[in-house]
């Protein structure tokens, strides 16, 4: 009997050692195959080096999402066709992966949306090969975007029918990571606040027009689901006022997006209910080769042509889930989102927002370029763009700078500093 037990437990040990020593082949190289699924690279229509137009826009459309096609079809959207690369993260958020993998555990919150549904998760990506909507979408909000950075960023309202409106300029600084970290020391977590469990700061300022300088915003992020908190600097006032930012439903800025809207999604996965619908292969702008800088704006927006608002970009095959969010909250702004995750990254190229009536109102484009080095930093944000079919009116976003792992500190995340930028 003793015996017939010892040769069950070491049975076990050994499949427990196999499973792991498995678990641990994800590397750089296999990192596609090994956490979500590879393009068809080469499907039927493409060509590499086409420009996709309104007159041959029938040879990729099972490779569009709906609202690009029309974009293309209805808006003069063009789409200029290059080769499939492939993304990994860095050294450090792989090895992450690796060392936490088969920890993180989703709860089941039911309709209830300030309860935290998920546990155990330390670092890196929580699921590889997600088996459903909520597992993508945790992928997604813990993807690799490293642990810091700065966004140097234009803003522009654009009418289909007279063109750019007005314009801002913007700078986003942000500790994404405060806990959770892969790339800056400490890793994997700033301690003190992993105990009051803030996962994310954010400090986010205009630079012009003039009168519009001096206004600022530093705002924390908790693990649990609920609005975010900080200051907001009114220079017309001079004072900060505490307040929650970006509430749920509300729109950034008085743009056509939603604070929810940003990098495809800024609220927390509670907040919705996800479902897979499909795994494809389609057109998105992953490796975008948009040139950054204010002197490169117009080479990336075409706003003096009708609709004005239409930018250059590159578009590949990508490998994506297609995912359905729909909110929790009954008087949310959009019935229900349609995500184009990238399989690879996890990002949110293309998403598609539908009104309370079931019809297509939104399609936010999000473009990004290649990483400096992909073993030390993440794809670069090329541009973004969030238009208003019904309304055919736009904001545009193009990116003046952007740097990842930067190094930012928590101290600078405070009301002092916004008073000081007000001055």
């Amino acid at each position: 009997m003793l015996r017939v037990v010892y040769t069950a437990m070491a049975a076990l040990v050994m499949v427990v050692a196999v499973t792991a020593a498995a678990h641990a082949q994800i590397t750089a190289a296999n990192w596609t195959e090994k956490v979500g699924f590879k393009p068809d690279a080469n499907p039927p229509g493409f060509k590499v080096g086409a420009v996709i137009d309104k007159s041959n826009v029938a040879t990729v459309k099972a490779l569009l999402p709906g609202g690009i096609e029309t974009l293309v079809s209805k808006y003069a959207l063009k789409l200029w066709l290059t080769a499939y690369k492939p993304i990994h993260p860095s050294k450090g958020f792989i090895e992450a992966t690796n060392k936490y993998l088969g920890q993180a555990k989703t709860i089941d919150t039911g309709s209830k949306t300030r309860e935290r549904g998920l546990e155990n998760y330390t670092a890196g990506l929580p699921f590889p090969d997600p088996k459903n909507g909520t597992e993508v979408a945790w992928n997604f909000l813990y993807a690799y975007n490293g642990d810091d950075g700065k966004f140097h960023y234009g803003v522009y309202w654009i009418s289909a029918k007279t063109g750019v409106e007005r314009w801002e300029e913007w700078v986003w600084e942000f500790i994404i990571r405060t806990i959770h970290r892969t790339d800056i020391e400490p890793i994997p977590a700033y301690d003190a606040l992993k105990e009051k469990d803030i996962q994310y700061l954010a400090l986010t300022y205009a630079v012009q027009p003039f009168d519009k300088r001096g206004f600022g915003a530093v705002y924390r992020r908790y693990l649990d689901p609920k609005d975010q908190e900080g200051w907001v600097y009114m220079p017309s006032m001079r004072r900060a006022i505490q307040m929650k930012i970006g509430s749920t439903g509300e729109a950034w800025n008085s743009t056509d997006m939603l604070y929810e809207d940003v990098r495809g999604y800024l609220g927390y996965v509670e907040w919705m209910n996800w479902k897979i619908l499909e795994k494809k292969t389609i057109l998105a702008p992953m490796h975008s080769g948009v040139p950054v800088g204010k002197e490169a704006r117009d080479k990336v927006f075409d706003f003096k042509t009708w609709p004005h608002w239409n930018p250059k970009l590159q578009w590949e095959p990508r490998p994506v889930y297609v995912v359905e969010a729909k909110p929790k909250f009954k008087s949310y702004p959009y019935s229900k989102m349609i995500m184009y995750i990238d399989a690879e990254t996890f990002f949110i190229p293309i998403k598609e927002n539908y009104d309370r009536k079931g019809n297509l109102w939104k399609v936010v484009i999000n473009a990004y370029n290649d990483s400096k080095d992909m073993n030390s930093g993440p794809p670069r944000i090329g541009t973004s763009l969030t238009i208003d079919l019904q309304a055919e009116h736009a904001s545009a976003f193009p990116s003046y700078n952007y740097e990842a792992n930067t190094g930012l500190k928590p101290g600078r995340f405070n009301k002092s500093t916004i008073l000081k930028m007000g001055k």
